[in-house]
């Protein structure tokens, strides 16, 4: 589904895309970007779409311009577990590879620019300035797995569910516009209690005694389910346990 004429798009001029200083793309050459337009276009999913199962044939990478995909692995006896999240910039897809290790699903609707997987390789044999950006971006991504292990595995449930919420309040987009009236920011968290209850190694009725604490502490206000007014940003980094500028670098990948 072409739609070159679209400025918040990869297959237009990447230039005016929403995400282009953000993603791996800003690393190309003129002649690069020319050959991005002519090899991407914008596919559309709507919440709740498995993007690409697991064990599919890996056949489509691209760059997410809009939502939140969720990458899940079903264990032994059937079970799914989350085992990362893609935020609008992130690189979709695996390359190198014959299928997909992994279920992508979209979690809200998202919006993804998307290339032919064996036509992006070869995109980038012909352009080593992008290689070389997606090695730095895969590497950061690497720590950050990492960096969430160590936290998932070390920390309280407490200091898991107030880094997830920091991490969402950096990470998610234009969380004001549907609260505008509010003189706090707005964390929104697309993720179902059952999921994030997943994500951090939890049950959901533990991950809800945490949220009600914060929201008692007046660090959080709820304002349904998935969104929460940040009220003080300082608590949340110190029920954390981490350092602000830890968790800025976790949310910055």
């Amino acid at each position: 589904m072409s739609n070159a004429a679209d400025p918040a798009c990869l297959c237009g001029k990447c230039t005016s895309c929403v995400i282009f200083n953000r993603s791996v793309c800003h690393a190309a050459s003129p002649e690069a970007m020319a050959q991005l337009n002519r090899i991407s276009h914008v596919r559309k999913f709507v919440r709740g779409t498995v993007i690409q199962g697991q064990g599919e044939a890996s056949d489509i990478v691209g760059n997410i311009i809009e939502g939140v995909v969720k990458l899940s692995s079903a264990s032994a006896n059937g079970d799914d577990h989350i085992v990362g999240l893609l935020f609008p910039s992130d690189f979709f897809g695996r390359l190198f590879a014959e299928e997909s290790r992994f279920a992508y699903e979209a979690v809200t609707d998202v919006t993804l620019c998307a290339m032919n997987k064996s036509g992006f390789e070869r995109f980038l044999i012909d352009h080593p300035e992008v290689e070389h950006e997606m090695l730095k971006a895969k590497l950061d991504e690497l720590d950050a797995v990492r960096e969430w292990a160590a936290i998932t595995n070390g920390h309280t449930t407490m200091q898991r569910v107030a880094t997830l919420l920091f991490v969402f309040s950096r990470r998610s987009r234009n969380q004001q516009r549907d609260h505008a009236d509010l003189s706090s920011p707005v964390v929104h968290v697309p993720l179902s209690r059952r999921d994030i209850a997943d994500y951090l190694g939890t049950t959901p009725e533990t991950l809800s005694r945490n949220i009600q604490t914060l929201a008692r502490a007046k660090v959080i206000r709820i304002i349904n389910a998935k969104h929460f007014e940040l009220l003080n940003a300082s608590e949340l980094v110190r029920h954390s346990g981490e350092s602000r500028e830890d968790l800025e670098r976790i949310a910055a990948r």
